[in-house]
């Protein structure tokens, strides 16, 4: 152990060394505590700034100012006193203010390579790529199997809605041809030259050409194309819904990995200043100062071993995080793709009030516009099948001919020849009626059943949707309420961390007040870019729920999701339009009917007997 000076030397140590460092006469510990009293009140008035520019300040070449210089340059000069203060610590550039250097740090982040990357990109390699929220979005949605997928059935829905299109107008034609060997056969029957004979064969060709159109259905193919209108617009939403997931999950990976490098920020933040303040208290130990004791020492190094041991687990965290986002957007783990920020930071979002969010949830939620529109198919589905109860009348053409060499042709009306054979063209009308209706009623027992569990998820989507709206709308406000809070804990954990290093830089502070103070800001900031997170998620959700996003995150307007035609795009929002209309009507119908009700007169009652004539 070694022996502790006398309380002479060690007033002289720090006083001495004290005035070295201001320039000035030794300041007694009265003045000592004074300014540090005045550090504490101006920077609890003005807020502090963060701590991570202390080891570069100290590295810089050139004398130190001391606290109590700049502390008195800021009170007669112009500037906040606050910030000169706080920068005499080495915190902060006293011209800019606390949310200013944060944002200054948050954007020279941005500029500097991530942790394990070469500054100049590597040397051969490709240039490292940084992109932002809304084009890591744009390649996870141009990439996504699911959406792919969803893509494939518009597609399939786009088909089968132009078949039953072409079916209104254009007939079924059909073309058979047939060649073969066949028997020899001359004269006529009258007078017939040859037998049966299996051993003189020619050739022969037929050809048959048939028409089939349709001219009353019972509303079967207007149904038919109705239903296929509907279910194009069932799987756009669909597509539209499964895009929104997919944009979610990127949201996800794109703020984690951000979100595991704030934290990383802070944790070596908190390292590097757990190192400075070991080597201060180090040094006031072997200046004799009676404050900083061995105990205090070995505090100070099992606080700089806890951060240090945290930072690979964290970096590892984001590693994988961004590996994770990589794979959504389609590219290889060891590609030179990068997010954009170095540190999280809240969405722009211009919140709009619930009601006007709840005006346009049943227009732009996919799920809902899919249940309606796949309700919708399922009752045009219902109709075509109804329709099998009633004949269909019809206009049928058919034209046939057929040459045999080595047959005779027969020009006796009643003698059929069919190797040698002209029919047609022509046409005749025919009603088609199909019998089985049982079968038919099965069929459409088990289609209304179908409309049926559709009608009872449409309800419960009229129910459940503004709940989760609301649900959702709250988070975002809550997430709004909480990370003022968070912001105004952050401000006071860093003034409370940059007092406590000032302090114990002077020689008046002790080693368990910056470990409580580092241990403060820690969780602070942990717990801050932990409310950010959660709030920027919050957006994401509503933005789903919405089917549009209400964050600034680089998409214009509704999710991108699926390349449809002008033209389908036309026919389905035209079945759209239908819809709502016919619903109008419908509600209009009910209030005339309503309306008329209320303004028809009264009928007048008979008077009773024996009532007077006033009376009646």
């Amino acid at each position: 152990m070694r022996a502790r000076r006398g309380p002479g030397r060690t007033g002289q140590g720090n006083g001495g060394g004290a005035g070295r460092w201001l320039g000035r006469r030794p300041a007694s510990g009265a003045q000592l505590r004074l300014r540090g009293l005045a550090a504490a009140l101006v920077l609890l008035l003005a807020g502090a700034a963060p701590v991570g520019a202390r080891t570069a300040h100290r590295s810089a070449p050139g004398p130190v100012p001391s606290p109590g210089a700049a502390a008195m340059a800021a009170w007669s000069g112009p500037g906040d006193p606050a910030k000169a203060v706080a920068a005499s610590a080495g915190r902060i550039d006293p011209r800019s203010s606390s949310t200013e250097d944060a944002r200054r740090v948050a954007s020279a982040g941005d500029e500097a390579p991530s942790p394990g990357q070469r500054a100049d990109g590597g040397r051969g390699r490709a240039p490292l790529e940084r992109l932002g929220l809304g084009e890591c979005v744009r390649r996870a949605l141009a990439f996504a199997p699911e959406v792919e997928v969803a893509r494939s059935r518009v597609a399939v829905s786009q088909a089968k809605l132009h078949q039953a299109e072409v079916s209104r107008f254009l007939p079924e034609a059909e073309a058979v041809d047939y060649f073969g060997l066949a028997r020899r056969a001359e004269g006529t029957v009258l007078d017939p030259k040859d037998t049966v004979d299996t051993h003189a064969y020619g050739p022969f060709n037929k050809v048959e050409v048939n028409l089939v159109q349709p001219l009353f259905t019972w509303g079967k193919i207007t149904a038919g194309i109705e239903a296929a209108t509907h279910a194009v617009e069932a799987q756009i939403a669909a597509g539209q819904g499964v895009a929104a997931e997919v944009a979610q999950q990127v949201k996800s990976l794109y703020y984690n990995v951000i979100f595991a490098r704030s934290v990383q920020g802070v944790v070596e933040e908190v390292n590097d200043a757990f190192t400075t303040a070991l080597e201060t208290a180090r040094r006031r130990r072997d200046q004799g100062d009676p404050d900083v004791t061995e105990l205090g020492v070995l505090y100070l190094r099992v606080g700089q071993a806890q951060s240090a041991k945290e930072l690979p687990q964290i970096r590892r965290g984001s590693e994988n995080a961004l590996l994770a986002l990589r794979r959504v957007m389609g590219e290889p783990p060891e590609s030179r793709v990068d997010v954009r920020e170095r540190r999280l930071r809240v969405e722009n979002a211009n919140l709009e009030p619930l009601e006007a969010y709840a005006e346009r949830l049943f227009i732009n939620n996919p799920s809902w516009r899919q249940i309606d529109a796949g309700m919708a198919a399922k009752a045009q589905e219902v109709r075509t099948v109804e329709a099998d109860f009633y004949p269909m009348f019809f206009m049928t053409g058919n034209f046939k001919y057929g040459y045999a060499p080595r047959r005779d042709r027969q020009l006796n009306p009643f003698a059929y020849d069919t190797f040698n054979v002209l029919e047609g063209p022509g046409g005749v009308f025919g009603v088609r009626w199909p019998l089985n209706f049982h079968v038919t009623a099965a069929r459409a027992d088990t289609a209304r059943a179908e409309l049926g569990l559709l009608e009872a998820q449409r309800r419960q989507a009229a129910t459940g949707l503004p709940l989760e709206l609301k649900t959702a709308y709250d988070r975002v406000v809550d997430g709004r309420t909480a990370l003022d809070a968070a912001e105004a804990a952050r401000k006071s954990s860093r003034a409370i961390l940059t007092l406590a290093v000032t302090n114990f830089d002077v020689g008046i502070g002790e080693p368990r007040e910056i470990i409580e103070a580092l241990a403060t800001y820690s969780r602070v900031s942990t717990d801050y870019y932990t409310t950010v997170r959660d709030y920027d998620m919050a957006l994401a959700g509503l933005s789903r729920i919405m089917g549009e996003e209400v964050a600034d995150i680089g998409l214009d307007g509704s999710t991108p999701a699926l390349a449809v035609s002008p033209a389908d795009l036309a026919i389905v929002h035209a079945a759209a339009d239908r819809r709502t209309a016919a619903a109008l009507d419908s509600l209009a119908r009910e209030v005339g009917a309503a309306s008329a009700a209320v303004a028809a007169p009264p009928p007048l009652r008979a008077a009773e007997p024996g009532a007077s004539a006033a009376a009646r």
